[in-house]
C-alpha cells in the first residue's frame, strides 16, 4: 500500500511541480517587464547642468492633437525652444529671486571623445561651475572649458559648431566636471549666434525661496512649458531621455501583454492538465457526497497554495532579472546614461496578482464540468475520454479563428503602418483559435497521417494513430504549448530577418557615392564646399537624420505617427531612393518626398498637401513632389537639408556621400584630409556598418524575447513529462495486454512525431499569414525573408522537445510491475 501511495503520489507531485515552475516563470517575467514599464514612467535622472537650480523651465518636449485629450501624444526627438521673454514672467511669480537663462547646443572639440555641451557663461551658475584657473570669455574667440576635459588656460582648441570648425583660446577651466556631459563656455553673443535661435533659449534656471516655487511657477506659465524639480530636472537636460522614457514604458507595456496571454495558455494548459488527471478522484468525492461547490472550492484552494508557493521566489528573481535587463539596455546606449531602475511595488503586487488570478481561474476552469456533472457520468469520463468540444470552446475558438483569418485578408489590402502593425494581433488571435481547436487539430492529424504511421510501423504507429484519436484532448494540451512555442519563436525571428534584409538591401541598392563621411556630433558645413572642389569629385550631396510626426489617420482616427525623416541636398548625388512617381528636384522650399509606406499611411499621392510637425514640434504643410521605394534604408520622409537642419538640435550634416570621376584614386585620403576627426567610409565600409546596426537592433529584440521563448520551452517540457508521467496506469494495461516495452516506446515516439509535426504544421500555418502581413506593409511584397537553415533547426529543436520530454519519463513509468501499477 505504501508504494502504491508514494506511485499515486509522484505522478501528483509531477503535473504540481509543472505548474509551480510554469507559474513561477510567468511570474518572474510579468516582474521584469513592470519594472522596465515603472522605470519609463518613474524615470529619474540626477541633475548635472541643472544641479544648482531647484526649478528649470523648458520647452514642451510632448505634443499631442489639439482638442484630444485623451491622446497619450508623441515625444519630440529635437530640443523645443522657447521664448526669452518669458523671464520676465516667470520673475514675477513670487517667492522666485533669479532667473538665468540657458542655451545649450553640441559641439565638437577636437581630441575628445562622446557629448560636449556648448553654453554661454552666463548659465555657469546652474550648474554650479567656479573658475578653478584662469578668467571668463571676454570675446568670440575665447572659451571656458570644464575641467574633465583636461585643457588648459592658453591652450588653443578647434570647436566644431554648427557655423563650422574655429580656432578659439581657452581662457579658464571651471569645476567641478561634469561626467555625462562637459561643457565648452563662449561669451553670450556668441553662444547666441552657434545656438542659431534669435530670441529663444533652451531653458531658464529659476531660484527661489519658500515651498511650493515650482508649482507656482506652473500655474503662471500654463501647459504652453514644462516646469521640472527634483529629479526631473535631469530629464530637461537631454531630449533623448524624453525618447529613453518612451521606449520602455513601450517595451514594458508590450512585453507584459504578450507575457499574460502567453502565460495563461501555458498556465491553463498545466492546469488542466493536473486536473484531468484527478477525473477519477473528483468522482469519487462527488459519488461519497461532497457538492460542486465543494469540489471547486477544493481545486481553488489548492491552486492558490500552487501559486502563492510559485510568486515567493519568483519577485526577488523578477526583480534581479529586471534590473540586469536595464543595466544591458543603459549600458548599450537605449537607456540614457543617469537612469536608474525603479523597483516600486506595482510591479511586485501586480505580478504576485497575476499570478494568483491566472492559476485560480485556469484551475476552476479546468474542474468546472467535471464538478458539475453526474458522479457516475465523472466516473466513466475519468476512464474514457469525452467525444468532442464544449459549446463554449468550440464557439470562442471558431470566432478567434475567423478574426485570424479576417485580419490577415484585411492586412493584404490595406497599405501603409497598419498593414505592419497587424502582425502581432494576427498570431494572438491564431495561436488562440489553435489552442482552444486544438483537439480537432489532434484528430485531423491523426486522419491525415494515420494511414502512413500505420503502414510504417503496424503495431506502434498503429498503437499511436488509435490513442491520438481516443485522447486527443491530452495530446492537444501537450500540442498547445509546443504550437505556441513555434509560432512565436518563428514569426519573432523571421520577422526581425525580413525587416533587417529590406533595411540592408534598400540601404546597399540605394548607395550609390563612392565614398560617404561622418563626423561626430557632425559634419562643419565648410566640408561639403571643400570637397565639391576636390579635382575628381563629380557630386557631393548633405544629409541630415531627424524624426518627424505626421498628421495622419489610422482606423479613422486621426493620430501623430512618428516617422524617420532625411534632410537632402538637391541635386541629390550618391543616393537613390528609388523614385517611383515625381522627382526630388522639385524638393525646393515647399516640397516633401515620401517612402511608399508613408504615402500609404497618408493616403498621398504626388501634388496633394499633407501636414506633418518637425522634430522640434514645429508644423508645416508641405506638398508631395515624389514617392519612392527605400524608405527603411533611408526614412520614411524625405525634405530638405536646410529645413531639417534650421530645426535640428545639432545644425549639421550627419553624412556626406561623395561620388567620384576620373582622378579619384587618392580620393580617400584626401577628403579625410579636410578636417580632423572625420570619417571615410568606403562601399564595403557602409555595408558593414549597416548590419552592426542591425545586429544591435537585433540583440535587443532576441534578449526579452528569447527569455520568453525559454519559458514557453519550459513549459513544453514540464507538459509533456507531466502527460507521460499521468500514463502508467495505461501503459501497464497495455502490456498487461501482450504488448512489450519496445512497442509501448514505439507508440510514445509516434505520438511525439505527431504531435511535434502538428505543431510544426499549425506554427507554420499561423507564421505564414502573420509574416505576410508584416512583409506586404514595410516591402510591399508579400513573400518574407525565411533563412531556410533557421527554420530547420527551429523544426528539429520542436520535435527534440518532444521526444526528450516524453520518452524519459515514458522509460522511467515502464520500470514497474504492470499488475502492481494498474491498481495505482
Amino acid at each position: 500500500m505504501l508504494k502504491l501511495a508514494f506511485a499515486t503520489s509522484r505522478g501528483r507531485m509531477i503535473s504540481l511541480v509543472g505548474s509551480f515552475l510554469a507559474l513561477m516563470f510567468a511570474v518572474v517575467l510579468v516582474v521584469s517587464c513592470g519594472l522596465l514599464l515603472e522605470s519609463g514612467i518613474r524615470a529619474r535622472i540626477p541633475a548635472e547642468r541643472y544641479g544648482a537650480a531647484p526649478v528649470v523651465v523648458a520647452g514642451q518636449q510632448r505634443v499631442t492633437l489639439v482638442g484630444d485629450d485623451a491622446d497619450p501624444g508623441q515625444s519630440l526627438p529635437e530640443p523645443v525652444a522657447i521664448s526669452a521673454t518669458l523671464a520676465e514672467k516667470i520673475t514675477k511669480v513670487p517667492g522666485v529671486t533669479k532667473v538665468v537663462p540657458e542655451t545649450a547646443f553640441p559641439v565638437g572639440l577636437t581630441g575628445s571623445e562622446g557629448r560636449v555641451v556648448g553654453r554661454s557663461w552666463e548659465s555657469a551658475g546652474l550648474t554650479p561651475y567656479r573658475l578653478a584657473r584662469g578668467r571668463a570669455p571676454a570675446t568670440a574667440g575665447e572659451v571656458v572649458t570644464d575641467a574633465t576635459l583636461g585643457r588648459k588656460v592658453g591652450e588653443k582648441v578647434r570647436v566644431t559648431g554648427r557655423d563650422g570648425l574655429r580656432e578659439y583660446v581657452v581662457t579658464g577651466v571651471a569645476g567641478p566636471g561634469l561626467a555625462r556631459q562637459p561643457s565648452v563656455f563662449f561669451t553670450p553673443e556668441r553662444a547666441g549666434e552657434l545656438f542659431a535661435r534669435p530670441g529663444k533659449v533652451s531653458a531658464f534656471g529659476v531660484f527661489g525661496d519658500g515651498d511650493g516655487l515650482a508649482e507656482r511657477v506652473e500655474r503662471a506659465l500654463g501647459d504652453s512649458v514644462t516646469v521640472y524639480s527634483g529629479d526631473q530636472r535631469g530629464l530637461a537636460e537631454n531630449p533623448s531621455a524624453h525618447e529613453g522614457r518612451e521606449a520602455l514604458i513601450g517595451l514594458g507595456a508590450s512585453l507584459i501583454s504578450i507575457v499574460i496571454m502567453i502565460a495563461v495558455l501555458v498556465v491553463s494548459g498545466a492546469f488542466g492538465l493536473a486536473v484531468r488527471q484527478r477525473d477519477r478522484e473528483i468522482a469519487l468525492l462527488r459519488a461519497v457526497g461532497a457538492t460542486p461547490g465543494q469540489v471547486r472550492a477544493m481545486i481553488g484552494r489548492q491552486a492558490l497554495v500552487v501559486a502563492a508557493l510559485a510568486v515567493v521566489p519568483a519577485l526577488p528573481l523578477g526583480a534581479a532579472l529586471g534590473t540586469w535587463m536595464f543595466g544591458q539596455f543603459r549600458a548599450r546606449g537605449m537607456v540614457p546614461e543617469g537612469f536608474a531602475p525603479v523597483i516600486g511595488p506595482f510591479p511586485l503586487l501586480g505580478a504576485a496578482a497575476v499570478g494568483l488570478l491566472t492559476a485560480w481561474l485556469a484551475a476552476r476552469t479546468a474542474v468546472r464540468r467535471a464538478a458539475r456533472i453526474k458522479p457516475t457520468e465523472a466516473l466513466g469520463e475519468a476512464m474514457v475520454e469525452r467525444e468532442g468540444l464544449g459549446r463554449g470552446r468550440m464557439i470562442t475558438g471558431l470566432v478567434f479563428l475567423a478574426l485570424g483569418v479576417a485580419t490577415s485578408g484585411l492586412s493584404m489590402v490595406v497599405a501603409g503602418e497598419t498593414a505592419a502593425m497587424s502582425a502581432s494581433a494576427i498570431v494572438l488571435l491564431l495561436v488562440t483559435a489553435a489552442a482552444l481547436l486544438g483537439p480537432w487539430l489532434v484528430r485531423l492529424a491523426a486522419i491525415l497521417a494515420g494511414g502512413v504511421v500505420r503502414r510504417t510501423s503496424p503495431v506502434g504507429g498503429y498503437l499511436a494513430v488509435a490513442n491520438t484519436r481516443t485522447a486527443a484532448k491530452r495530446l492537444a494540451s501537450v500540442a498547445t504549448p509546443l504550437i505556441l512555442m513555434f509560432a512565436f519563436t518563428s514569426t519573432t525571428l523571421f520577422a526581425q530577418s525580413t525587416l533587417g534584409h529590406a533595411t540592408t538591401t534598400q540601404t546597399l541598392e540605394g548607395n550609390r557615392a563612392d565614398y560617404v563621411l561622418e563626423a561626430s556630433p557632425g559634419l562643419p558645413p565648410e566640408v561639403a564646399g571643400a570637397a565639391r572642389d576636390l579635382p575628381g569629385v563629380t557630386g557631393v550631396t548633405e544629409t541630415i537624420r531627424s524624426k518627424v510626426l505626421g498628421d495622419t489617420v489610422e482606423l479613422g482616427d486621426p493620430i501623430l505617427m512618428p516617422m524617420e525623416a532625411i534632410g537632402l541636398t538637391v541635386p541629390v548625388h550618391g543616393i537613390d531612393l528609388g523614385v517611383t512617381s515625381g522627382s526630388l528636384d522639385r524638393l525646393g522650399d515647399d516640397g516633401i518626398a515620401l517612402s511608399r509606406l508613408a504615402a500609404g499611411s497618408f493616403g498621398a499621392t504626388v501634388g496633394q498637401k499633407i501636414r506633418l510637425r518637425l522634430g522640434d514640434g514645429t508644423r508645416v504643410t508641405r506638398t508631395v513632389v515624389a514617392i519612392y521605394e527605400r524608405g527603411l534604408g533611408y526614412g520614411d520622409v524625405a525634405l530638405p537639408y536646410t529645413v531639417v537642419r534650421d530645426h535640428s538640435e545639432t545644425g549639421m550634416a550627419d553624412r556626406l556621400y561623395v561620388t567620384g570621376g576620373p582622378g579619384s584614386s587618392d580620393l580617400a585620403k584626401r577628403l579625410a584630409a579636410l578636417a580632423p576627426g572625420l570619417t571615410v567610409l568606403d562601399r564595403d565600409d557602409v555595408g558593414a556598418a549597416v548590419n552592426t546596426a542591425q545586429e544591435f537592433s537585433d540583440w535587443a529584440n532576441l534578449l526579452l524575447v528569447g527569455m520568453i521563448i525559454v519559458f514557453i520551452a519550459i513549459s513544453v517540457v514540464n507538459t509533456l513529462v507531466t502527460a507521460t508521467g499521468a500514463r502508467v496506469r495505461e501503459f501497464a494495461l497495455l502490456r498487461l495486454v501482450g504488448g512489450t516495452r519496445r512497442q509501448v516506446r514505439g507508440m510514445v515516439r509516434w505520438e511525439a512525431l505527431l504531435v511535434g509535426g502538428l505543431a510544426i504544421v499549425t506554427g507554420t500555418l499561423i507564421t505564414a499569414p502573420t509574416l505576410m502581413a508584416l512583409s506586404y506593409g514595410v516591402t510591399g511584397s508579400p513573400l518574407p525573408h525565411v533563412p531556410y537553415l533557421t527554420y530547420a533547426a527551429i523544426a528539429a529543436i520542436t520535435v527534440a522537445l518532444a521526444y526528450a520530454a516524453t520518452l524519459t519519463p515514458t522509460r522511467t513509468a515502464l520500470q514497474g510491475h504492470p499488475a502492481t501499477q494498474i491498481r495505482t
